[in-house]
């Protein structure tokens, strides 16, 4: 029923909201589960390249939480006002992906000034820096185990990293290199 798919992504997104430390990327692992694993919603090749076109396009990162909205609540068809439910399920996606940590964080904010250069405020910090990196390194696990699922995509994979690690080249270029040797391979 396309009304519990609703509040199940208000749901989702509204607990997200509230723990993105570190920005929208540290929650892709939780994006992951519920949409593969709880709902059910898609496959783990239909979210990385879902996730594949939500980094490759223009915007902001978290544009995987509309296309994962919209995959949820059914892709349009071609017959008149069949976009309704994606369109709903993506403003429901997006409302409640932003709306309470924003609401949380003109709270918050008010406090945190108050507490500017305390221990505690450093502490917290400090705390939260290794929490965000592991997220990190999870949403690379996700993507890489299901991106690099033969000897080829694991070179090209290895060799993008290390040229994006260990050099300046745009990595816009490095993604279009490795595009390349995957078609021409």
């Amino acid at each position: 029923m396309i009304t519990q798919v609703y509040g199940e992504l208000a749901k989702l997104f509204s607990f997200l909201s509230l723990s993105a430390f570190g920005g929208g990327k540290v929650v892709l692992p939780s994006i992951h589960q519920a949409a593969v694993d709880q709902y059910h919603w898609m496959t783990n090749k239909q979210f990385l390249d879902l996730f594949s076109i939500s980094q490759a396009a223009p915007g902001p990162s978290t544009l995987i939480v509309e296309l994962v909205a919209i995959k949820a609540a059914g892709f349009p068809e071609h017959e008149l006002f069949s976009f309704l439910p994606a369109v709903i399920g993506s403003l429901t996606a997006i409302l409640a992906m932003f709306l309470p940590s924003s609401l949380l964080l003109l709270f918050v904010f008010q406090y945190w000034k108050k507490i500017q250069g305390t221990a505690w405020q450093s502490t917290f910090q400090k705390a939260l820096m290794p929490i965000t990196a592991a997220l990190i390194l999870e949403v690379t696990w996700i993507v890489a185990k299901e991106a690099m699922n033969g000897w080829m995509t694991l070179m090209i994979g290895i060799v993008s990293f290390l040229l994006i690690l260990c050099t300046k080249i745009n990595p816009i270029l490095i993604m279009a290199l490795a595009a390349l040797a995957s078609w021409f391979f």
